[in-house]
């Protein structure tokens, strides 16, 4: 133990010393910031209370060990069991405050009710209003408030766990939308190996609409998918091994039968030609040669400017750089003629388009693999679809075999990417209006 006198001289200097060094730091605050000159205070002064502390429980044990032993009872009771009963008091109020009941009605409280959220919906959203998106909306946007107002004790928390939150927001929306019927969870794909868990809400009406939950599901079977999605997933693993150029050529072969067997009356000779050129491109799918863009042959391009008024002068800079020419224009024109009004939604522009978007959104995500892969299997699915709903048959998946190529992983490394895509394929012999 030391004297009272030295303790006194050496507990004087030090806090003199800690201020100093405080007043220095205060006076750079625009540099350390007012949080660290905080935490360098209370580190410089524990230990002067340490001192001046253990000096006088030294005089205290010296003149009455009962006393010191009292308040060395008292301060273990305070430092050891404060905490204690802190936390055990603390996480009593958050499971009863973030219970999933209570956080349920908080999450539909800060949403509002669900008329005056719908009548905004349908205010900013029009012609929405019978699809069930406004329900969609309303459901998502509670579950963000609780995942938002729970933070890490959402997110750490198990899908047991989540699961308690969930119904309990759906229990109450059961209750504020009265045309729901029920609701059930379904594993969807997310990418070709990847599934979430989401939920499927039914109505009166008889439509279902799915409620994005984005809980990553590790481990999936067919049956536990949605229709759609198994056929993605078998579509997947049987184009697995083929390079992406391989697909979009089949995609070809499915846009040449729709049009062969809905108009054929017309020559789609000129669509055919700039659809397989490019397939011959050495580099990238993007890079066209001038005047044998595909954007050419898509209806909407052509159609819906030509329906608003603009003709080839106008059409030509705005639209395809000054690239086409006007006999191209003419003819690619009379093609569509009476068929398109230029309609996104029109079937035949959704498949006569299908390249130009996937081509597009390749290029945009860098030729990324795992997007490619999941982008391509899309469109083919997309393109099938539309041949079946129109009866007519697809193609013979074996034309396409020769396009392939050793799949190892389902995550390739760069060094594979030309392997992958398979770029500069002359395969005009697959062509039905070119191989006459």
């Amino acid at each position: 133990m030391v004297s009272w006198g030295w303790t006194i001289i050496i507990s004087l200097v030090w806090i003199v010393l800690v201020y100093l060094v405080f007043l220095f730091l205060l006076s750079r605050k625009n540099k350390y910031g007012l949080g660290v000159i905080f935490i360098f205070y209370m580190v410089m002064i524990i230990p002067v209370i340490i001192f001046v502390f253990t000096n006088i429980m030294c005089w205290v044990n010296r003149e009455n060990k009962t006393v010191y032993w009292v308040i060395m009872g008292i301060l273990s009771g305070v430092f050891i069991g404060g905490p204690i009963l802190y936390f055990a008091g603390r996480c009593l109020f958050l499971l009863i405050m973030y219970s999933p009941k209570h956080m349920a009605a908080y999450a539909r409280k800060k949403a509002g009710s669900f008329h005056y959220y719908h009548k905004r919906w349908t205010t900013i959203h029009r012609g929405y209003a019978d699809t069930h998106e406004a329900e969609q909306a309303y459901i998502e946007e509670q579950l963000r408030i609780t995942e938002k107002k729970l933070g890490n004790m959402y997110r750490l928390r198990s899908r047991r766990g989540k699961d308690r939150f969930i119904r309990a927001i759906m229990a109450i929306n059961r209750k504020e939308i009265p045309q729901i019927t029920g609701w059930e969870y379904q594993t969807v794909l997310v990418g070709i190996s990847k599934a979430e868990t989401d939920i499927l809400v039914s109505f009166r009406d008889g439509k279902s609409i799915p409620v994005h939950l984005h809980l990553p599901k590790k481990s999936f079977t067919q049956e536990e998918l949605m229709e759609g999605d198994r056929k993605k997933l078998a579509l997947a693993e049987q184009f697995r091994n083929i390079t992406m150029t391989g697909r979009l050529i089949y995609i070809f072969m499915c846009i040449e039968r729709y049009l062969i067997a809905m108009y054929p009356d017309r020559d789609w000779t000129p669509v055919a030609i700039r659809m397989w050129n490019r397939t011959k491109e050495q580099g990238r799918w993007s890079e066209g040669t001038p005047g044998d863009l595909y954007r050419e042959i898509v209806p909407e391009r052509i159609m819906r400017f030509y329906k608003h008024g603009y003709g080839y002068e106008k059409l030509n800079p705005m639209v395809f750089g000054e690239k086409l020419s006007q006999e191209d224009y003419t003819l690619i024109r009379g093609l569509y003629e009476g068929i398109s009004k230029g309609d996104p939604n029109e079937e035949i522009n959704r498949i006569v388009g299908l390249p130009e978007k996937l081509i597009y959104m390749v290029n945009l995500r860098q030729y990324s693999f795992s997007f490619s892969d999941q982008m391509t299997v899309e469109s083919i699915l997309k393109a099938e679809e539309i041949l079946k709903n129109n009866g007519i048959e697809p193609p013979d998946y074996s034309s396409v075999e020769r396009f392939s190529y050793e799949r190892t992983s389902d995550e390739m490394p760069d060094k594979d990417r030309e392997l992958f895509f398979g770029f500069g394929v002359n395969a005009d012999e697959l062509s039905i209006l070119l191989d006459k």
